[in-house]
């Protein structure tokens, strides 16, 4: 599953945008990169950020490591 990664200032220029009763969310993956699935490109609550978020890195996802 390919999903968007973050880097830091990313992450903190989007990360708990709202549009109404929709808001971006981003969480951490299995290699510590803050991500959000792709979906959100094609969700019309988050149009005015498209072009930011389309700027944001499409990598494979890697579940988080649980703990023992």
């Amino acid at each position: 599953m390919i999903v968007l990664k973050a880097t830091q200032v990313q992450y903190d220029a989007l990360n708990g945008y709202t549009n109404g009763h929709d808001q971006l969310v981003f969480t951490k993956d299995g290699n510590d990169n803050w991500i959000v699935g792709t979906n959100v490109l094609q969700d019309p609550a988050f149009g005015s950020i498209h072009a930011q978020l389309n700027e944001l890195e499409r990598i494979d996802y890697v579940p988080p490591v649980e703990a023992e």
